[in-house]
């Protein structure tokens, strides 16, 4: 993102038309990874540094203790138990937009993951 960044996108005018630019804040790892970086108000950040483990695990550590916890999900989707487990989306398979209009799910082979290079179970 920072690679196709244009000093355009931060341009702003005030009533007196005098040009300005939002600030851009960079907070790097190394010259290649950045842990947050900010543009004007939106904020992107690489949640993943800032976890010890997994989003899944640490959903399913905090369900050990209760429902409860998820206050805001609860509220607005509901206590389903499938709402607090990860879902599998098939990544490799979604290759254009054409696909996001087909009407029935696609063969179990698309679901294959190809990070750990298994494919899904039936029981998923």
């Amino acid at each position: 993102m920072l690679q196709h960044f244009q000093r355009k996108c931060v341009e702003r005018r005030d009533n007196d038309n005098k040009l300005s630019f939002d600030d851009v804040v960079v907070t790097p790892i190394n010259s290649e990874k950045y842990l947050h970086f900010q543009i004007g108000n939106l904020r992107f950040l690489d949640s993943f540094q800032f976890l010890s483990t997994s989003l899944d695990e640490l959903v399913r550590l905090l369900l050990k203790s209760g429902k409860q916890n998820f206050v805001h999900t609860s509220r607005h989707l509901g206590d389903d138990d499938d709402l607090f487990t990860k879902g599998i989306y098939p990544y490799g398979y979604m290759s254009s937009r054409e696909k996001f209009s087909e009407t029935q799910l696609p063969p179990i082979e698309a679901f294959h993951d190809d990070l750990k290079d298994e494919p899904l179970s039936q029981q998923d």
